[in-house]
């Protein structure tokens, strides 16, 4: 076991009065000098000029193609282009290189892509929406992680000693727990809260004086819609304590986001990342444009069909490497003046965010459900969509209460689909407890249907 493997094990053990004092422990002795390594190349990176930027990319090149070239697996990858990979002199030299996806890898054993002499731990991915994908984290990876999160998180006033409440897919033995490691408490996400649950949490809260909420979207958006209902009282905390929202692990949908800072603040950041740990991107200059950050790993946008797709290299990761990577994510990017991905905006999510009506047309889940008046929103607390067959869908919508005309509340104008809808008491949660817009495995609601 690692030392930092085994700190965080540590961590979790540390009781609540003793982690809050230790929370002012800097992550620099925590993590060690990567930590702090990592905190300087973000900034130097940042405010780099074009020519310097394109420098370390070719360089890091470079050295990550260097790295595997004895790796069958990614000799036999990276040679497929013909391209010439031991000829990486400019930025067009890079987009020669081969795309690679998440299905080439799973159709390779871990130990045959990956060089476990730099492993930290094995992580598993994409368990939502098929088979996982295995890879290795370099050593260094939760100091690559924690300084980049702590500089996003910064710029709403965070500090590492401020006390979070941490609303996510977690399941646990009670209503909360206590993690020193991010002096966080985590909120049970699967528990149904009472009246008497709430005043536990205030109490806790006021003791403690969080601060901050940090959490998946969906979920900080049930956990307050439901608060607001049954413990107005702890909303009235939040709402004169809460100092900002850090919004993580899903795109914040427009819908949750302007309830949630409606409530409490607008002093929030969301960013855009992944379990894979290639890209890394943020809110740095406004709400929704995501502003990448080299220093964590090399972001492009490349058009295939018409659409920008989101791809990204991991200089760091030098255990199961990802060298141009398809997130399978699709962006309306913003270049800078020599080609580089500056910024850009996600526009459907992840591929298979959409629906496809009777005329064969994909149709955005974003733009069919955020981007029309759903009048349905104002009295329900989320809707998820699945589709089984071209040209129909099921909308399922949650509310405690009989909702009757919900086919009347939801705007169905030009759209080519037969549309059945649905209530249900609790919506579908996939198993990290994340909410998604679009149900993609069976779901038999008649259980909890009204």
């Amino acid at each position: 076991m690692s030392s930092v493997t085994l700190q965080k094990k540590i961590g979790e053990l540390i009781p609540i009065e003793v982690g809050v004092l230790l929370s002012h422990l800097p992550f620099k002795l925590r993590l060690g000098r990567d930590y702090k390594q990592y905190q300087e190349l973000i900034e130097k990176l940042l405010c780099a000029d074009p020519d310097h930027r394109r420098s370390y990319i070719v360089e890091s090149f470079k050295n990550i193609i260097s790295h595997f070239k004895n790796n069958d697996f990614y000799a036999h990858h990276l040679r497929s282009s013909g391209s010439g990979i031991e000829k990486i002199t400019n930025l067009g030299n890079i987009t020669r290189l081969p795309l690679l996806v998440k299905s080439q890898l799973k159709a390779v054993p871990l130990i045959e892509r990956s060089n476990k002499k730099y492993a930290l731990k094995e992580f598993n991915t994409g368990g939502t929406t098929g088979v996982p994908l295995s890879f290795y984290v370099e050593k260094n990876f939760y100091s690559r992680e924690w300084s980049h999160m702590h500089f996003i998180w910064e710029r709403i006033g965070y500090d590492p000693s401020k006390t979070k409440i941490t609303i996510r897919g977690r399941s646990l033995k009670n209503i909360y727990e206590y993690n020193f490691n991010q002096n966080e408490f985590l909120i049970n996400a699967y528990h149904a809260y009472d009246s008497k649950d709430y005043s536990k949490l205030l109490k806790i809260f006021k003791q403690y004086n969080t601060e901050f909420i940090h959490g998946y979207p969906s979920s900080i958006y049930g956990f307050l819609k439901d608060a607001s209902v049954k413990a107005p009282y702890l909303i009235d905390f939040c709402k004169k304590n809460i100092k900002g929202i850090m919004f993580g692990s899903e795109y914040p949908s427009p819908q949750y986001r302007t309830f949630i800072e409606d409530l409490l603040t607008e002093n929030s950041i969301s960013w855009y990342g992944h379990t894979e740990g290639v890209i890394l991107a943020c809110e740095l200059n406004q709400k929704y444009e995501y502003v990448p950050f080299l220093s964590y790993g090399y972001a492009e946008a490349v058009k295939i069909d018409n659409f920008y797709h989101l791809v990204g290299t991991s200089f760091s990761n030098l255990a199961s490497p990802f060298i141009r990577y398809n997130t399978e994510d699709l962006i309306d990017p913003d270049f800078d003046e020599i080609g580089f991905l500056r910024s850009f905006r996600i526009t459907q999510g992840r591929i298979g965010e959409f629906v496809i009506d009777k005329n064969g047309n994909h149709i955005s889940l974003t733009a069919l459900i955020f981007g029309r008046h759903h009048k349905l929103f104002n009295v329900v607390d989320f809707i998820q969509v699945q589709q089984n067959n071209p040209g129909a869908i099921t909308v399922y919508y949650s509310s405690t209460s009989f909702i009757e005309n919900a086919r009347e509340l939801f705007d169905t104008s030009n759209l080519h689909i037969d549309i059945e809808f649905k209530q249900v008491r609790e919506p579908y949660k996939t198993t990290l407890g994340k909410i998604p817009l679009l149900i993609k495995k069976s779901y038999e609601a008649t259980d909890s249907e009204l």
